[in-house]
């Protein structure tokens, strides 16, 4: 009964692998269709439906604030609030008037020796312009000027203060700069320098 069987399991066995082979065939050799199993292709179409969500969501879509400049009008939302909170803390919390701002901004015109090259009553000797026209040579609105005190222009003698006063000290100074000293008339004038600012 050994022997006879055999030669049957071996036809069943063919009978099989004819019934699944595709149509592909190349060189005499013809492909099987042999599926994966069900739970490496579940696998498989779980992966792509989460990279579609990861890339949805991680990347941004529109209105979903995960784009790159979304990300970066938040970031920069975000200092700017501690920016705000940290010299409100330096300043003690004390929001200053109009009229103590433009006194603290002549005290740093005078501490900071800015009348060494600009005189002292802002009419300008041989190094510095004269700040008391309306003829500027870098600009003349506040952000030109606040800018200039900042970073300064050493290869005219223009020292930068980045590093000597805050950013609320400059914009004290260039508050005297632009509402005081301007138009102020004082004797002896440099002579106008630069573009008039309109």
């Amino acid at each position: 009964m050994t022997t006879e069987s055999k030669p049957t399991e071996k036809q069943d066995s063919k009978a099989n692998q004819t019934e699944d082979i595709t149509s592909h065939e190349y060189d005499g050799i013809k492909e099987l269709n042999n599926p994966p199993p069900y739970w490496i292709t579940l696998i498989f179409l779980a992966s792509i439906a989460f990279s579609m969500f990861y890339v949805i969501h991680f990347h941004g879509y529109p209105g979903n604030g995960k784009d790159q400049k979304s990300e970066y009008e938040q970031k920069v939302a975000a200092f700017e609030k501690k920016k705000a909170a940290m010299r409100k803390e330096a300043g003690g919390g004390i929001e200053l008037s109009a009229s103590e701002i433009l006194a603290a901004g002549a005290k740093l015109y005078t501490d900071k020796g800015c009348m060494a090259c600009h005189g002292l009553e802002g009419e300008g000797n041989i190094i510095g312009p004269n700040l008391t026209d309306n003829y500027w040579i870098n600009g003349c609105s506040e952000e030109e000027v606040t800018t200039m005190i900042r970073e300064g222009k050493p290869e005219k003698g223009m020292t930068p203060y980045k590093n000597v006063m805050t950013d609320e000290h400059m914009e004290h100074l260039t508050q005297y700069i632009l509402q005081t000293m301007i138009g102020s008339e004082p004797a002896n004038p440099k002579d106008p320098q630069g573009e008039e600012c309109q």
